[in-house]
């Protein structure tokens, strides 16, 4: 028997049996749709975070203390400081830029207005590590950090909710019962997925007012920017020698150059992908059993048809092809209609959760493969059965 009889053949037995092929479908179809639909978000959300960190720029430094050193020790780890950066300013000739970074909350409030939000201290290499820019005034200066000028930075949003359409620069807003002049508003950035940008409501203090206001002056990480891609190995072995003048040789920190988180954060979203791709397949094999459950009643309702084939001549070979195939065409079906709703469902969760979701040529060829598989794996044995039945016991079959 041919591949087209073959074929020919199950599709004709499917269409004999409607509901119970619909059925049957139901289930490849949520397997299929879940894969898709799974692999889609984790792949969407590797995307996304490939390109915020590919838009950071390939020649960018990151210097932190060595948590998880602290954190498999049991012991307290070195601290960054202000001095730190300021050292490597002068003893790192490959870097542009340098910026001290540490967070805490701060209550804001103007008039009647008050908020908690998020406060960076920092100083002035903010200006140089701030992408999204001033909307108007000016950055932090060396003399505001050195002299601890009560200055401050606000976020778009921040600004809009306490001032309006009014200018903001030179207002006095209390930061934890604190008077600061407003120096200069950043630019909105917009919503993020997960609802209103942090960083649109939040605000930049001098990294000197720390200690006063969060009970420590230690800082949480330091961005450095080399003066070219290819200077970035160099910077990185000039900051680690100015880490070591001054903290000693068996200091513990992290250098990370942008390029190598890029490379990390990738492999973990890649991970993460998979693990999603399997919760989806979970769904999948159920739908494969029961296709395996159907072709085995199948098989048991035309046992007589099976007898008949035989008696007029048809091989082992080709019963086992038949019910094979019925059981491919199947999945393969449940398969296409599942790549369909997965794509509907991937778009309609990018819609609602405002999620970016990514359907790749990669998961719907890992769809249709699975479909495939699927149907060859959990059709062979009611095949196998069918082309085992004894043609005379077959025809005596009621």
């Amino acid at each position: 028997m041919s591949f087209y009889e073959c074929m020919k053949l199950a599709l004709s037995s499917l269409k004999t049996n409607k509901l119970r092929s619909a059925l049957t479908l139901l289930g490849i179809v949520i397997g299929i749709a879940s894969v898709i639909s799974m692999m889609s978000i984790g792949e969407g959300g590797r995307r996304l975070v490939t390109m915020e960190l590919a838009g950071l720029g390939s020649n960018l430094i990151f210097v932190q203390p060595d948590y998880a050193r602290e954190a498999m020790s049991g012991g307290r780890t070195d601290s960054l400081t202000y001095g730190d950066a300021q050292a490597m300013r002068k003893g790192c000739p490959a870097l542009a830029t340098v910026s001290v970074s540490r967070m805490g909350m701060v209550t804001v409030k103007y008039g009647r207005e008050r908020y908690n939000v998020s406060a960076t201290f920092t100083d002035e290499g903010l200006a140089s590590t701030q992408e999204a820019g001033l909307k108007e005034g000016r950055f932090l200066s060396e003399l505001d950090v050195k002299t601890q000028r009560q200055v401050t930075i606000v976020g778009g949003g921040l600004a809009k909710k306490l001032f309006g359409d009014e200018s903001a620069i030179g207002a006095k807003v209390k930061l934890n019962g604190q008077s600061f002049a407003v120096i200069g508003v950043m630019k909105e950035q917009g919503r993020t997925i997960f609802g209103e940008n942090p960083q649109d409501m939040s605000v930049h203090i001098p990294i000197t007012h720390a200690k006063r206001m969060t009970g420590s002056d230690d800082v949480a990480y330091i961005s450095c920017e080399a003066h070219d891609v290819k200077q970035v190995k160099e910077a990185m072995d000039q900051i680690k020698a100015v880490l070591t003048q001054r903290h000693g040789k068996d200091s513990s920190f992290n250098v990370m150059s942008s390029a190598s988180i890029l490379e990390t954060t990738e492999t973990i979203t890649r991970i993460f992908t998979v693990i999603l791709g399997g919760i989806g397949g979970i769904s999948l094999l159920v739908g494969g059993i029961g296709v395996m459950n159907i072709m085995l009643v199948s098989v048991t309702e035309r046992t007589r048809e099976v007898g008949i084939r035989k008696a007029v001549g048809a091989k082992k070979g080709d019963i086992l092809r038949q019910f094979l195939f019925e059981a491919i065409a199947l999945c393969l079906v449940g398969g296409a209609m599942g790549i369909v709703f997965g794509w509907a469902g991937a778009s309609l969760i990018a819609k609602i959760a405002k999620w970016p979701t990514y359907v790749s040529p990669f998961s719907i060829a890992v769809a249709v493969i699975s479909a495939s598989f699927a149907g060859v794996v959990f059709g062979v044995y009611p095949a196998y059965k069918a082309a085992n039945l004894d043609p005379i016991e077959a025809l005596r079959y009621e």
